[in-house]
């Protein structure tokens, strides 16, 4: 069962997921540490069997170190992923945060946003993501929350994206 947090702060929904088990983040920090030496070891036979460089070496760099960067944006995403929602005068603004960097971007109109939530059933557990759509776009989001606390977010959401009455001057 996920415990994510959500909150806001100013005009911005943040939903904070809940930190994977330590043996899971260990085992991969593991791998990824292996990742980097695999290459430096290709490297150091090379030069200890007096071979020149050839272009296998950087096959093999590119591979281990592409395996290794993906794995530690799954640790970060594990350990301090965010989602955080930004909400414009006109523009809803997605992002997913690393803490180390930022990822995913995406915009759609505040003018016909409609806000649904998208039910997740864990464990007999009933959870929600939500999804923000306009006329062109949509944007749901991957960390789940209470369908209770769903409903509060929207509520709220809702204030913050009514458009603002201007009266004549």
């Amino acid at each position: 069962m996920r415990n994510n947090r959500a909150e806001f702060r100013k005009n911005q929904l943040i939903i904070n997921g809940q930190k994977s088990p330590l043996l899971i983040r260990a085992t991969l920090i593991f791998i990824i540490l292996i990742c980097a030496v695999i290459p430096i070891i290709a490297i150091i036979a090379l030069i200890a069997e007096e071979k020149g460089p050839h272009f296998g070496i950087f096959i093999i760099f590119i591979f281990f170190w592409g395996i290794g960067f993906y794995l530690l944006r799954i640790i970060l995403w594990n350990t301090f992923g965010k989602e955080v929602l930004t909400f414009e005068n006109d523009s809803l603004l997605y992002e997913a945060d690393y803490r180390f960097f930022k990822d995913g971007k995406k915009f759609i109109s505040n003018k016909f946003l409609e806000i649904s939530i998208v039910p997740v059933v864990e464990k007999q557990i009933s959870f929600g993501t939500f999804q923000f759509s306009d006329s062109e776009k949509s944007i749901e989001t991957v960390l789940s929350l209470p369908l209770e606390r769903m409903e509060e977010l929207t509520i709220e959401i809702e204030k913050i994206c009514q458009p603002q009455n201007l009266s004549p001057n």
